[in-house]
């Protein structure tokens, strides 16, 4: 008790500069309690399921690892049931995206409709609320919910035995299950088993050119992996027709724990994602921003070296014992950080809520943040005090008794100063770092958001029109009716509206040539006025014509990638085999057009080869192009024009820009994070600059004295001591540099079209780490500057 009273009137006599600690402590461990939070939550994708560590998911790649896609043929399934040492197999579809459902008469807009074998049930354990495992897909269209979705539709009742209409089949409830965890890669709100697809469309089972499943398996505890995957390599050649010495992939298994992190560059997969080198970069900012609290402490305790000099050599004439002065520094410091602990997690608490809305989690505390903050709070104890003890422990308390004064000799006073204009170098590095690292991701996203889309997304409405059998005639009427609408400049009609996906895919090769190249091309079906209504841009040849008939039913646009998938050199005019719908007998199209590549999915991926054709069916995604304008009156005018074409069906759209920001969530989050951990760590640079502009000014402060006596100008003694942090500033912004082009470039990796890591973003961090550390130092070295001479050399 007598210690920890000692210790608070220690606080009460630091004044300024225990506040100083305390904030500067407070912020780091705060920044540091909500990354770890945000990393272990990252970590622990899937991992609640009980066999996750025996659970993988089914590639395949490209040997050249060029590609890699999780999406595969439901038929080959029937080929890999009997691979050695696989104990269970299920093919699960997660790319549905919204779709129309009917639940007592009433039509509702829903997603994650998802279909699955019934295997799937005990690869993964669900949570039954009602109904069994064992019976709740083994019927087609037996339907399980969520439990959320069955308080949705039913409320208090119980669902099991009412029926859900999807594409006009009746799915009958059988289960309710809890909601699967937010930390997990997919999730799902309806689960019905795969058999439907028997009734529902069988080629989604039989035909091999049609992917539509991500395959899960369980296996063995021995088995051994690279067997079971050169075996379902096999069998996927032999279904496709691909003999050994032409075959160009691998069939991999992917352990479950690994797809939400390290699966970012894996095609069709709608699995929730993160990156695995954003979690890492977090993990580096963390240990950076606890850093420059380090620093700031070691600052601080050295500036005030001969108070704490002073205090010391009163402690060993008394009697102290060298480990007794050092206990105490450790417990002076141990009571400080306990303080800023304890305010950091209750800041921690408030703050949740905050960074959940902003990385879309569902963080909530648990004891695994425990040994953690015991973990600092060590390791930042221990960094903080080795030098401040042996720096301080190296004056003699003889020494202090017969001058009275502590003054540094020559020699001490430059390696002094050298390990703290490192302390300020390494918190500008890391603010420099960041400060260009949040630069380079906004204009990263600036590219994949506005400049790369191959269309107009401004004043750009997609109007869903649900798949029915009157979905042509209710298109039909809404846009005859929708030029009534003053606003409306166009309006055009898709199956695949851009910033979204593309469910439908053909092999196409050039006549005669099947076995030389063959391309998957992306059907997208259109009408003649989409490229007008999206803004699309034709390179080559031409757009649709409404007035000839051939344009229609031979007639295709493919997009600058097909060209290039298919080695095209003049591509009008020329004729091409599509697998699939196409009207003549020998499959053959013509090529009247070449568009830009138009942004599907996102842009970490290349952009797919296209075809694009007109067929009397698909027309989904209504592309509605506005004038400028009071928008929200147009919005009620094309609503009510809805209401008036179809009073049965809710009016759903989204805008284009705001489609395409979707797409891009985890890299907006990003950004901001960046934004304001760079905003952080300038901060508690700023204080470490403060600290050191303190000491430095403490150290000369009879020098500055007497230059003023002697006719200095006040530009001149600013000049004086801002020279040297001059010096810090330009080796922090040379080191930063490289530091921040390596980490910004590793990031880039993940999209396939990239901003040019151009010079002047790391000369603009450099200029704002220049700025904020001259006007901080500035303004110290004005103070001191025009402070009057006779009281510095008094003091002295």
């Amino acid at each position: 008790m007598k210690n920890l009273n000692v210790l608070i009137r220690g606080l009460f006599r630091k004044g300024k500069s225990g506040i100083y600690i305390l904030v500067n402590f407070t912020i780091a461990f705060t920044c540091a309690l909500l990354i770890y939070l945000f990393v272990f939550d990252e970590f622990s994708f899937d991992k609640h399921f009980a066999n996750y560590s025996q659970t993988y998911r089914l590639n395949i790649e490209a040997k050249d690892k060029s590609n890699i896609s999780c999406n595969l043929p439901g038929v080959l399934y029937e080929k890999i049931e009997q691979v050695p040492g696989i104990e269970r197999v299920a093919r699960m579809q997660t790319f549905m995206g919204e779709r129309y459902i009917v639940v007592d008469n009433e039509t509702f807009l829903e997603d994650k409709f998802l279909f699955a074998d019934p295997e799937i049930l005990d690869i993964f354990d669900f949570r039954f609320i009602t109904g069994s495992p064992k019976d709740a897909l083994s019927i087609p269209f037996g339907l399980i919910i969520s439990k959320s979705t069955a308080q949705k539709y039913f409320g208090g009742t119980n669902p099991v035995g009412k029926t859900i209409q999807l594409d006009n089949h009746d799915f009958t409830v059988t289960a309710i299950v809890e909601d699967l965890p937010a930390q997990t890669h997919f999730d799902f709100k309806f689960l019905a088993p795969a058999s439907s697809y028997k009734s529902m469309n069988n080629d989604v089972l039989k035909q091999w050119y049609i992917s539509s499943f991500n395959y899960y398996f369980l296996l063995s505890e021995n088995t051994d992996k690279s067997i079971a995957e050169a075996l379902i390599t096999r069998a996927f050649a032999e279904g496709n027709g691909i003999s050994e010495e032409t075959r160009e992939f691998q069939m991999t298994l992917e352990p479950l724990a690994n797809i939400h992190l390290k699966a970012v560059s894996t095609r069709w997969d709608n699995a929730i994602k993160g990156d695995i080198k954003v979690v890492y970069g977090f993990i580096v900012v963390m240990l950076m921003i606890l850093g420059i609290a380090v620093a700031n402490y070691i600052n601080v305790l050295t500036a005030n070296y001969q108070q704490k000099v002073r205090e010391n050599s009163i402690r060993r004439i008394n009697g102290a014992s060298g480990f007794s002065v050092i206990h105490h520094q450790i417990s002076e410091t141990f009571f400080l950080l306990s303080i800023s602990m304890s305010i950091a997690i209750g800041l921690t608490f408030l703050l949740l809520p905050f960074v959940n809305n902003l990385t879309g989690k569902e963080i909530q505390p648990g004891f695994s943040l425990l040994p953690f903050i015991g973990v600092m709070l060590v390791s930042v104890i221990t960094v903080s005090v080795i030098y401040p003890v042996f720096f301080i422990q190296s004056f003699k308390a003889t020494g202090f008794l017969k001058n009275q004064s502590i003054i540094l000799n020559l020699k001490t006073r430059k390696q002094h100063t050298l390990v703290r204009g490192s302390l300020i170098t390494f918190q500008l590095v890391i603010a420099t770092s960041l400060i260009a690292s949040a630069i380079l991701i906004s204009k990263q996203l600036q590219l994949v958001m506005k400049t790369k889309t191959g269309f107009d997304q401004e004043n750009t409405l997609v109007v869903i029109n649900p798949y029915s059998e009157t979905m042509n005639q209710r298109y039909d009427l809404f846009k005859q009716k929708l030029a009534s609408v003053p606003m409306v400049k166009d309006v055009g009609v898709t199956e695949n509206a851009p910033a979204g996906s593309i469910n439908n895919y053909t092999p196409v090769w050039l006549p005669g040539k099947e076995n030389e190249l063959k391309a998957d091309l992306g059907q997208i079906t259109v009408d003649h006025d989409f490229f007008p209504a999206i803004g699309a841009k034709i390179v080559q040849g031409k757009n649709f014509n409404k007035n000839i008939l051939y344009d229609e039913q031979m007639g295709i646009v493919i997009n600058e990638s097909a060209v290039k998938a298919l080695n095209l050199t003049h591509p009008i005019g020329q004729k091409v085999v599509v697998q699939n719908n196409a009207y003549t007998p020998n499959n053959e199209m013509e090529i009247i057009g070449v568009t830009e590549d138009m942004q599907y999915f996102t842009l970490k991926e290349a952009s797919k080869p296209v075809m694009y054709f007109i067929r009397p069916w698909g027309k989904h995604n209504i592309i509605v192009k506005l004038e400028s304008g009071n928008y929200s009156h147009a919005l009620q005018q094309i609503q009510n024009v809805w209401k008036e074409v179809e009073p049965n069906l809710p009016f759903t759209y989204q805008f284009m820009d705001d489609r395409i920001s979707s797409n891009y969530t985890s890299e907006v989050n990003t950004a901001s994070i960046i934004g304001i951990l760079s905003g952080i760590a300038i901060f508690l640079s700023i204080l470490g600059v403060l600290g050191m502009i303190g000491f430095t000014v403490q150290q000369r402060i009879k020098e500055i004295g007497i230059r003023k006596v002697n006719g200095a100008r006040i530009s001149e003694v600013m000049a004086l001591l801002n020279r040297d942090f001059l010096k810090w500033i330009i080796i922090a912004f040379v080191i930063a540099t490289p530091i921040a082009w390596y980490a910004m470039n590793k990031w880039l990796e993940n999209f396939a079209y990239k901003t040019n890591l151009s010079w002047w973003i790391f000369a603009l961090a450099g200029l704002l780490a220049l700025g904020i550390a001259l006007l901080t130092v500035s303004w110290q070295s004005w103070k001191a500057a025009t402070r009057n001479p006779v009281e510095a050399l008094r003091y002295e």
